[in-house]
């Protein structure tokens, strides 16, 4: 075989000759799109050219691989922050209705009389009960009756019942308060750890978005900006031998008008001649 000249290679997918202009040497390409090459053609070394024709489908298929790497990335992160949150389990519910559903027909009478006792109203009520009980017993206005003389000890005992009564009423709303409270404190604490748990997850999404699939994407800008390179390559060659032909064929067309140019030259000395020797023959004939 004929040695090549200095611009001259050989594409070690096809084996067909290039400019050297129209690829590159292996040692020159990015490691990812090397090690698609090296698998595809495990002789090849770092000297081997690869045409930038050839190089575009090794580039695509770098390119397929990336995507789905960063697909199985994003269903992997996704699967395992799905799993952490439903590993938590963390349930929210509805305190109030949580307690109307347990809640009897006693400790809604305990609320009702603690929220009755607690007002403005039962002050008033009971301070004119026990003013108009005084005022009776002392003047005697009603019908002369004096039931209960000063010191009003039918007075004392009558509070001393009714505050004996309100006091384990009192008692149960305060425990049903504190139920509320207690329910209300673990779901606030539960809300918490969710939401705690929810802002983890989208701060490692945020992560993996930013160094995971930020290197990738550059990568892919990479592969792709050298891929409109090889392709503006490709268009610049094509352009320079469209430019070749066009250049032949003006030489050619230039050719053929010389040819034709000669031909018409040789007609009109064949023309000439003919003549010429008709005239002499005229001349020479006999009268």
């Amino acid at each position: 075989m004929a040695p090549l000249a200095s611009n001259k290679v050989i594409c070690l997918v096809n084996g067909r000759i290039h400019r050297v202009s129209g690829g590159d040497y292996l040692e020159n390409l990015d490691p990812s799109l090397q090690r698609v090459i090296k698998r595809d053609y495990p002789n090849c070394d770092s000297h081997s050219f690869i045409c930038n024709e050839h190089q575009v489908k090794f580039r695509l298929e770098v390119l397929d691989t990336l995507f789905h790497l960063d697909l199985q990335k994003n269903f992997t992160v996704n699967d395992r922050l799905n799993e952490e949150l439903e590993k938590a389990n963390f349930e929210i519910h509805d305190v109030e209705e949580q307690l109307e559903a347990q809640e009897t027909w006693g400790e809604k009478a305990a609320d009702k009389v603690t929220e009755f006792v607690g007002s403005w109203n039962f002050i008033l009520i009971y301070t004119g009960i026990l003013l108009v009980w005084m005022f009776l017993n002392v003047t005697g206005l009603f019908f002369g009756l004096e039931w209960d003389k000063y010191p009003f000890i039918l007075l004392n005992l009558f509070l001393s019942v009714t505050a004996a009564m309100q006091a384990p009423l009192i008692m149960m709303s305060q425990n049903r308060a504190a139920d509320h409270d207690r329910l209300t404190a673990k779901n606030d604490f539960q809300t918490n750890i969710k939401s705690e748990k929810g802002v983890a997850a989208l701060h490692e999404k945020l992560d993996h978005l930013m160094m995971d699939d930020q290197t990738s994407n550059m990568q892919i800008q990479k592969i792709q900006t050298e891929m409109l390179g090889d392709i503006q390559i490709l268009l610049n060659e094509v352009y320079q031998q469209n430019q070749d032909i066009r250049d032949r064929l003006d030489d050619v067309e230039d050719q053929l008008d010389d040819f034709e140019e000669t031909l018409d030259n040789i007609e009109e000395n064949t023309d000439d001649d003919d003549e010429e020797q008709t005239n002499l023959a005229h001349e020479n004939s006999p009268v």
